[in-house]
């Protein structure tokens, strides 16, 4: 059976218009589009229009020429933005990386969402990674309690009203006054733990990132399998991994820094990428379906494993 071309023709001349209003030197009439796109007028006036009502488009006056509008501007500089602090970010992860040969992670608000934007492996052969693009489960996961704990209070109370708190593993929190003191020990301490709450095996330790108005920006996590994990280690990274976070929040102040405006009420309708979260190289590591889990010679803490997208920190 032939495979059917999954390209959608709508969307190419969609951005045929778009483009076409880019290279423009100044707003261009229907007919000038007609001419430069080669597509019928009507079709070109339905785009317009649709464009136009969602903000993309502005239009001088009726019957006047077309331009791009500021929404192309926003998104713009919402890219700008995430890339700006995933390369002033980056080398903090990777001095965290490098001091306790685990893997690091940063956390960012998307939209009405938080991802993970920037992964930096440590290359043992047993180590957590993970995918970019990654949502955050914020009562569970390190990096999204990092994130809600420093929220504004009204926000954070949205969130915590909303939030669906999904069982993951045993000790996930799934009552909203044990989330919500979670949260609050996590303002009092600075750092968010996650010890085996969405990820049998694993401990995440993060941090919360805060730009230049003093608004949480993001989180660093670091992962470390719980075969390495000790109260010992757990205090040292705890200290590093928080001055680390300060001295690059103080990096994005004096940049002037602003992190895209994160709408935590509406990210609560979390959709979750299937990833590899525990990896091992070699023979002990087995195959799960939705991800690498490996755990030395003795496969055995795999059984208790609960079946989940393990894209969580």
């Amino acid at each position: 059976m032939k495979r059917r071309d999954p390209y959608i023709e709508l969307i190419g001349k969609v951005l045929t218009v778009v483009e076409a209003l880019r290279d423009g030197d100044e707003a261009l009439s229907l007919q000038d589009l007609t001419g430069r796109t080669g597509l019928v007028k009507s079709s070109i006036h339905r785009i317009l229009h649709s464009l136009k009502r969602h903000g993309y488009v502005e239009q001088q006056g009726p019957g006047g020429p077309y331009r791009l509008g500021l929404r192309f501007l926003t998104l713009a500089r919402g890219f700008a933005s995430g890339m700006q602090l995933i390369r002033v970010a980056r080398p903090y992860l990777r001095e965290l990386r490098d001091r306790f040969d685990e893997t690091t992670y940063l956390a960012v608000p998307q939209g009405d969402r938080c991802v993970f934007a920037d992964v930096q492996e440590t290359h043992r052969d047993l180590r957590l990674i993970g995918p970019l693009g990654a949502e955050v489960h914020c009562h569970a996961t390190a990096a999204g309690k990092a994130m809600a704990a420093f929220l504004p209070p009204a926000a954070r109370a949205g969130l915590l009203e909303d939030l669906p708190l999904v069982r993951l593993t045993k000790k996930t929190l799934t009552r909203r006054a044990q989330v919500e003191h979670e949260w609050a020990q996590v303002r009092r301490r600075g750092l968010a733990l996650n010890d085996e709450e969405t990820i049998v095996g694993a401990v995440f330790l993060a941090a919360p990132i805060f730009d230049a108005n003093r608004s949480v920006s993001g989180s660093i996590t670091v992962g470390i399998p719980k075969a390495r994990f000790s109260n010992g280690l757990r205090k040292i990274v705890a200290g590093h991994l928080v001055d680390a976070c300060r001295r690059l929040s103080e990096m994005l102040q004096s940049l002037g820094y602003e992190s895209p405006r994160w709408n935590p009420l509406t990210s609560v309708r979390q959709t979750h990428l299937p990833a590899r979260m525990l990896e091992a190289r070699g023979p002990s590591c087995q195959r799960r379906g939705d991800g690498f889990f490996g755990f030395g010679v003795d496969p055995a803490p795999l059984k208790a494993q609960p079946k989940v997208n393990p894209v969580l920190h």
